[in-house]
């Protein structure tokens, strides 16, 4: 089966993965902007390539209101506005209609329209500020005492809804959606099952794993779930495991894969570069429960909820590969076309038990150190689950990393990108 192109009637408007604010992410926008949001309002967050957290904020799928970040330099989020954020809060500047394009120009006296209070605003902005030209909105930057016009955009009328809209709006594509993955997993089960393999699909106590075992559920009844408990999980997402497969009565199966810190010291720190952890506490201990249970030529498939969207790494996957690590596996993957606002979409809609770490400001359920996530959510671990952090953190500084290197994550990789060497420098600088 070839993957889905442009489909209009299953894929959402957004290119890359998308999701709705999480609980945490409304209290960072009310902190930040004067949103004053519920956690049941439609806001939207689209992933853009960053340093590290950086996310495009929508009112609905047509309208950005701006950009959530996080600054790895000075360790705080903030958000940046564009024009349409200023139909929430009262623009300041008030500029007379004009022709002439002001985009990227600083604003002069002939401008603008309340000039008696220019001065007084200039000196109580920090960076950005609202601007209102006729039928248009904008945003100024502070520069030198001055402000410079960053962007402009003809007005039009918004409004901030509910996610409950978006649900029923949605609810006929994502059920299309649904049928197309099912009818992959249908294909694939019976062709693979006549060749007499063992079925079976991997649950890691994530949101994608959670639909597509579900889903595998409904072709599979008794399926094999397997977690694979590497030790590195946080406390949430064990007690999830276990609070899920009871809710849905699964055939779930707890892998041992506590290694880590067994062979650290032999292995080093994993990172972006070298994750060895992958293999020693999911990949070899894995293999092992095949052989153990069932068998050693056994061939298996697994069913696996990764995404094109999750990371370039994924995004030339096909709905089957074979494993590059254990000879006898299989994988299939059929969310491979979704969105992570469609996954969302899904859990909403049918009530699914989801991770409680997502509302907490989590991207990546999964060790708790991983050199792939966010350095954003590693600082959240050092908020939620200090014991954790301190256990990292002491054997970093044993490791000859300095506080500021830890905390801004230097220890993710083995040779430092571009952007890292430059946030090396600027923190040297300050």
């Amino acid at each position: 089966m070839k993957t889905l192109q442009n489909n209009n009637e299953i894929f959402s408007n957004f290119k890359e993965d998308t999701k709705f604010a999480s609980k945490y992410e409304i209290d960072l926008l009310n902190k930040l902007t004067k949103l004053n949001l519920n956690y049941d309002d439609l806001i939207l967050l689209e992933k853009l390539a960053g340093d590290d957290y950086r996310k495009k904020v929508y009112l609905n799928d047509n309208c950005q209101i701006g950009t959530l970040e996080f600054d790895l330099l000075d360790l705080h989020w903030k958000f940046v506005p564009s024009p349409y954020y200023y139909t929430i809060e009262q623009p300041k500047i008030k500029l007379k209609p004009t022709k002439r394009r002001l985009k990227g120009k600083y604003l002069k006296e002939e401008y603008i329209e309340n000039f008696n209070e220019y001065n007084n605003i200039v000196e109580n902005t920090d960076y950005f500020v609202g601007i209102d030209m006729g039928n248009f909105l904008g945003v100024g930057i502070k520069r030198d005492n001055r402000i410079k016009v960053k962007d402009l955009q003809r007005k039009k009328e918004i409004s901030i809804e509910k996610i409950e809209k978006y649900l029923k709006n949605n609810e006929n594509r994502i059920n299309k959606l649904v049928e197309h993955s099912k009818n992959i997993l249908i294909e694939y089960i019976q062709k693979y099952e006549n060749k007499n393999y063992v079925i079976n699909v991997s649950f890691s106590g994530g949101k994608d794993s959670a639909v597509s075992t579900l889903l595998a559920k409904e072709i599979l009844e008794d399926i094999d779930v397997l977690f694979i408990d590497t030790g590195l999980e946080y406390p949430e997402t064990n007690q999830y495991v276990k609070d899920f497969a009871k809710k849905y009565d699964l055939n779930l199966k707890v892998i041992d894969g506590d290694n880590f810190w067994n062979e650290i010291d032999e292995e080093g720190i994993p990172t972006k570069d070298d994750r060895w952890c992958n293999s020693s506490c999911k990949l070899i201990p894995l293999e092992n429960f095949f052989d153990e249970e069932y068998g050693e030529d056994k061939k298996i498939l697994t069913i696996d909820g990764s995404r094109k969207l999750e990371s370039f790494a994924r995004a030339n996957l096909g709905y089957i590969r074979q494993s590059g690590f254990i000879e006898n596996q299989t994988n299939l993957f059929p969310l491979l076309d979704w969105n992570s606002i469609d996954i969302w979409s899904y859990i909403f809609l049918n009530n699914v038990l989801y991770n409680p770490m997502y509302e907490e400001g989590f991207e990546r359920i999964g060790c708790y150190m991983c050199p792939a996530a966010l350095n954003s959510e590693f600082l959240r671990v050092k908020e939620l689950h200090p014991d954790l952090w301190e256990k990292w953190a002491n054997y970093l500084r044993k490791d000859g990393y300095s506080e500021e290197e830890i905390l801004r994550g230097f220890w993710r990789w083995d040779q430092l990108p571009p952007k890292m060497n430059e946030l090396r420098r600027n923190l040297e600088n300050r």
